[in-house]
């Protein structure tokens, strides 16, 4: 499982927030808090065959280098609260 990747975020505002929130949602219903659920979110986001709306509904293969690490920055912030 991917948890960095060597190129800068990107994303849109808007896509950003969409992302962090969709990841906030799904850490809510988990078990557990913060940090810990980082690594499980990013498992679910890469084993979906059609991508979750933590991703944009695109297949995290699909994804760029810099689209993935956009989700990985924003799955961080949702594991702090921090989706602003």
């Amino acid at each position: 499982m991917t948890t960095r990747v060597d190129a800068p975020a990107e994303s849109t505002e808007e896509e950003y927030y969409q992302a962090c929130h969709a990841a906030r949602l799904w850490m809510d219903a988990q078990p557990g808090s913060g940090e810990s659920l980082i690594e499980p979110y990013l498992a679910v986001v890469q084993a979906s065959p059609s991508g979750v709306a933590g991703s944009w509904h695109i297949r995290w293969a699909a994804l760029t280098p810099a689209r993935q690490a956009a989700v990985i920055v924003a799955a961080r912030a949702a594991a702090n609260a921090e989706c602003g």
